[in-house]
């Protein structure tokens, strides 16, 4: 038996921030998988999805997805 699917809202802020670093992958390599995929969703995922950030982490990755967005075409 499967389990059932959880709703994004139910989702760990760790579960949200790894679908924002698998977009951010997808997007940089222009992969033919990632569907509907852009660099704004991929900002606002990994944004809400911060939490604590001891180490700055997920800060620069967030400024990283920053400037792939302004040099992307």
């Amino acid at each position: 038996m499967y389990a059932q699917p959880n709703d994004w809202g139910q989702a760990s802020l760790d579960t949200r921030w790894a679908a924002a670093v698998a977009e951010f992958g997808m997007l940089l390599r222009n992969s033919p998988n990632k569907g509907m995929a852009d660099w704004a969703h991929c900002l606002q995922i990994a944004r809400e999805a911060v939490g604590r950030d001891r180490s700055g982490y997920r800060a620069e990755m967030i400024g990283m997805i920053e400037q792939a967005m302004a040099v992307a075409p």
